[in-house]
């Protein structure tokens, strides 16, 4: 224990000395030069889980959370922390995998092309180009880590968690407080939220799904929790305001071209 406490204090001490430098290096970096890493669950046909892909990631098996950017894996039974920050809903187009697969781009719900689809014999739906167009829940959150620090995230549901998409926002929508003027509605970034995942099948096949608990309701007397919150407000302003660039990454999900509620995507 003590061994631990004399490096956590030589790690602070390190980190302080990078507090306060006037040149960072991002004066000219803007939305338009990153992106925002994605939290997916890797399934059995996920190329990170694959030790003969190039895109294998050391110790991934199917169930585990990976991060996109971050290019890491956390394991699926032990879940990770996060702080829910804000929600939209997109109806993301896809090239089917058998076109050779990739993200088309997104269209808001009122979108025309929203009503264009039709039905093929899978129950997905699809576009008049032949594409495929996926009904799909964005949570942007902040991830809470073991070493005492955060970062932005995205994690996007559709198909089957689309069920776990609403259930998460009603569960959230419904925590209220008592105000000077009445009871209100608390912030999404009011509570940190346990991500775990779980087996899942249906006659069509298996998968893994998302399990959300409601973990925590945040200290604001804890500074690292407040500093979080502040966070967590400024990455939600920054979503609507649109500064913040969604980039799918170029590969089609896993099981694509089946959007029904009770088959996995």
């Amino acid at each position: 224990m003590a061994k631990e406490i004399v490096e956590k204090q030589d790690t602070q001490l390190a980190m302080s000395g990078f507090e306060g430098v006037s040149v960072t290096g991002f004066a000219e970096v803007g939305a338009e030069d990153m992106s925002i890493p994605f939290l997916r669950i890797l399934d059995k046909g996920s190329p990170q889980v694959n030790k003969r892909d190039g895109a294998y990631v050391e110790g991934a098996e199917a169930g585990m959370i990976y991060n996109t950017v971050a290019n890491e894996v956390y394991d699926g039974e032990v879940g990770i922390s996060v702080m829910p920050c804000y929600f939209n809903r997109r109806f993301i187009e896809w090239k089917p995998r058998e076109s050779g697969g990739g993200y088309m781009g997104s269209y808001l719900p009122d979108d025309p092309i929203v009503k264009t689809t039709t039905k093929n014999d899978k129950n997905a739906d699809v576009l008049p180009n032949g594409n495929l167009l996926s009904n799909t829940a964005q949570h942007f959150v902040l991830i809470a880590t073991a070493d005492g620090s955060f970062s932005r995230a995205l994690i996007t549901m559709s198909s089957t968690q689309l069920k776990k998409s609403r259930r998460w926002i009603t569960q959230m929508n419904s925590l209220t407080a008592m105000g000077k003027n009445g009871p209100f509605t608390l912030p999404m970034m009011s509570h940190l939220y346990k991500l775990t995942t779980v087996p899942e099948q249906n006659d069509m096949g298996s998968w893994f799904g998302w399990v959300i608990n409601k973990e925590k309701q945040v200290d604001l007397a804890n500074k690292f929790e407040k500093h979080m919150f502040d966070a967590g407000i400024a990455f939600s302003k920054s979503v609507q305001a649109g500064e913040v660039e969604v980039k799918e990454p170029s590969a089609e999900p896993a099981s694509s071209g089946v959007v029904k509620d009770d088959i996995p995507f």
